[in-house]
């Protein structure tokens, strides 16, 4: 058996976290993601290193239930939550909560995109990101981000997600649209 990932680890430790793994169709993506691993262009340092310590995001691994061969419908994203993320005591600033959000989303997208299952999927970026602050994300804590691809039009892609904490409360929503760039001449 191949060792554990530190971050499949400390979320095997949380029951609530360990129970979502249950299901025998389950798929974890390869931890860290790539959004974890520092690049040295410094592309994606923000969750690489600046949001990498034991008091940002100490721990985060995205699973899928399989679908073979077809598009990838829903991602969840675990995410451990520390206290220098704060921007009121004890909870999480909101530009934190957009971006990781942001970030969950972008791994739904991926996955199609290593799969092979959307037509066209170049480089992305997101044109419209809208977030709902319906609850306090309080720190520290884990959470999970269920991020969904609701629409595909062309080079638009419409994505959903509710960040929830253990118990299953919706905190936040969020709606993007991202578009695949076109590629320069």
């Amino acid at each position: 058996m191949l060792p554990l990932s530190p971050d499949l680890a400390h979320f095997l430790a949380i029951p609530w976290c360990a129970a979502l793994f249950n299901s025998p169709s389950t798929t974890i993506l390869p931890s860290p993601v790539a959004s974890r691993i520092p690049n040295p262009s410094t592309e994606g340092a923000l969750f690489a290193e600046t949001l990498q310590t034991p008091d940002t995001i100490s721990a985060l691994l995205s699973f899928y239930r399989n679908s073979q061969n077809t598009p990838t419908k829903e991602i969840h994203t675990l995410i451990t939550l520390g206290y220098l993320l704060n921007g009121y005591p004890n909870t999480a600033h909101g530009g934190i909560i957009v971006s990781i959000i942001d970030e969950a989303m972008s791994f739904i997208l991926k996955r199609n995109k290593e799969l092979g299952t959307l037509s066209g999927l170049g480089d992305l970026v997101t044109a419209d990101l809208r977030v709902k602050f319906i609850r306090p994300v309080k720190t520290p804590q884990t959470v999970v981000v269920e991020a969904r691809l609701r629409e595909v039009k062309g080079r638009k892609y419409t994505v959903e997600a509710d960040l929830k904490d253990g118990e299953g409360t919706v905190l936040a929503q969020g709606e993007a649209l991202w578009i695949a760039v076109m590629a320069s001449l």
